[in-house]
C-alpha cells in the first residue's frame, strides 16, 4: 500500500471513529435530556402538593441529590467515551506510523545491502 493509500485509509478510521464518538455523546445527552424533563416535570407535579416548609425542603433536596447524581453519571459516561476514543485514536495513530517506519528501515537496509555485497576495487 502506497503512503497516499495509508494516509487516505487512516484518515477514514479516525473520521469513523469520530463519527462514532459523536454519535454516542448525542445518544447520552438525549437520554440525559429526557430524564432530566422528567425530573422537573415530576418536581412540578409534587411541588403543589407541598404545605410546610420542611416538606418543600425534603422536596428540593431530593430534586437537588437526583440531579446532581444524574450530572455525575452523565460526566463520568462522556468520559469513558472520549477516554476510549482517545486510546482507539491513538492506536490507529501508532499502528499507522509503526508501519511506515518498518517499510523505510526495510528500504534503508536494502538500499545499504548492495553496496555493502559490492566488491571492493582496492583488494
Amino acid at each position: 500500500m502506497n503512503p497516499i493509500e495509508k494516509q487516505a485509509q487512516l484518515a477514514r478510521e479516525l473520521l469513523e471513529l469520530n463519527t462514532d464518538s459523536v454519535r454516542k455523546i448525542t445518544e447520552l445527552s438525549t437520554e440525559n435530556f429526557r430524564k432530566y424533563i422528567e425530573l422537573n416535570q415530576d418536581y412540578a407535579q409534587k411541588l403543589p402538593e407541598i404545605r410546610d416548609i420542611s416538606a418543600f425542603v425534603e422536596l428540593q433536596r431530593d430534586y437537588g441529590q437526583t440531579l446532581w447524581e444524574g450530572v455525575q453519571e452523565d460526566l463520568s459516561a462522556r468520559g469513558t467515551i472520549v477516554r476510549e476514543a482517545v486510546e482507539q485514536t491513538g492506536g490507529l495513530i501508532r499502528s499507522a506510523f509503526s508501519s511506515e517506519e518498518a517499510e523505510v528501515e526495510v528500504e534503508v537496509v536494502k538500499a545499504k545491502a548492495p553496496a555493502k555485497a559490492a566488491p571492493s576495487k582496492a583488494a
